[in-house]
């Protein structure tokens, strides 16, 4: 499966869409704060569901114990170097790949899991230099099946309902869509998935890389309708309701935006991209105890990089209430979570003014 982050396939998504912030210091966070609110997300039959911050691709192969592609269909997880969940995906039963986007360089881990296998964990870097990481990882199999049996497709535990719903040819056409993109050939990915909802209207994975596709095209509309539907069919697919508040948060609507961000949350409260976005939008109404409460809960879950953007908004508020000290403090946060950051020295800067 393919997975783009924030804009990004279900397997991904995109980034597109800036908040309007408060009017203290807003020069500063004009070219400071930059949280990805164009994270839209892909689904891919590569891929599961990201965050996508960045420029780098990773591609996860599984193999077997001799190094031979392993063609099975099994859950992908990439978290943050501290353990907390970013991406999902889905291997693809033909080629044994995961596909993911919109990364970040720094420290990973991966989990790979699924019935039938051990899991499988371990960590991984992406080094500023590199567009496409990629990952072998060996696979021991379990004997599922009695000796002298095999599992028949219709019970391969390793393949998910929608994958036993969705015909043969949909999902080769889908495949054909994911491939077209990872080759940077968008106008062919878009046709191929197209076909791939003519041959089975209810694909929801489908639906919302579509609606990516058409995003990225400009067609905002129409991406608001395949986001629509992908909710339609599947009411618990997090992914859809983010991609349909980044459409809202674009259009400056950010009460709608919060309204699918917390149906985001209420599917998958673990979904650190819903989150984010939430408190940015709450940010833009001047939601400000809501904003603050979030954002430290956010910071409470995971202290990566990707993430230390939020004390920037935090401090902001605070500084707004006049709590210098408060705002002091949300500062030295981003600076330790993220202190490679090109903004750090206006950061640095921002502090000494507190301080005086």
């Amino acid at each position: 499966m393919h997975a783009i982050a924030d804009g990004r396939w279900h397997d991904g998504s995109l980034s597109w869409a800036p908040v309007n912030l408060s009017k203290y210091n807003a020069q500063f966070y004009e070219s400071l704060f930059v949280v990805a609110l164009a994270c839209t997300y892909l689904s891919g039959q590569r891929g599961g569901s990201t965050l996508q911050m960045g420029n780098h691709s990773i591609e996860i192969h599984l193999v077997n114990q001799r190094g031979g592609a392993l063609n099975i269909n099994v859950k992908v997880e990439i978290l943050t170097d501290g353990g907390m969940r970013m991406a999902e995906s889905y291997s693809n039963r033909e080629e044994g790949v995961a596909d993911f986007e919109g990364f970040n360089d720094g420290v990973f881990q991966l989990r790979v899991s699924g019935p039938g296998i051990d899991t499988v964990s371990q960590s991984f870097q992406i080094t500023a230099t590199e567009a496409t990481h990629r990952e072998y990882i060996r696979i021991d199999i379990k004997n599922l099946a009695p000796p002298g049996e095999t599992a028949s497709p219709g019970n391969d535990p390793t393949v998910s309902a929608e994958d036993l719903s969705v015909p043969a040819k949909a999902r080769e056409e889908f495949a054909k869509g994911m491939e077209a993109h990872a080759k940077g050939d968008d106008r062919s990915a878009q046709a191929a998935i197209e076909r791939a909802l003519e041959i089975y209207p209810g694909y929801v994975k489908a639906h919302n890389n579509l609606g990516v596709l058409y995003l990225k095209g400009g067609l905002k509309d129409k991406a608001y309708v395949e986001f629509s539907k992908a909710v339609e069919f599947a009411p618990k697919f997090a992914p859809g309701y983010v991609n349909l508040a980044k459409i809202a948060i674009s259009n400056g609507n950010y009460p709608e935006a919060e309204l699918q961000l917390k149906k985001a949350l209420a599917t998958d409260p673990s979904a650190l991209n819903a989150m984010v976005l939430l408190c940015s939008t709450e940010f833009a109404r001047q939601e400000y105890p809501d904003a603050l409460a979030l954002i430290r809960q956010v910071h409470h879950l995971t202290q990566d990089s990707q993430y230390a953007d939020i004390h920037l908004l935090a401090a902001d508020i605070l500084v707004s209430q006049k709590k210098p000290r408060d705002a002091a403090v949300e500062y030295d946060l981003f600076m330790k979570e993220n202190p490679n950051d090109p903004r750090a020295p206006k950061v640095k800067s921002l502090m000494e003014r507190l301080a005086k």
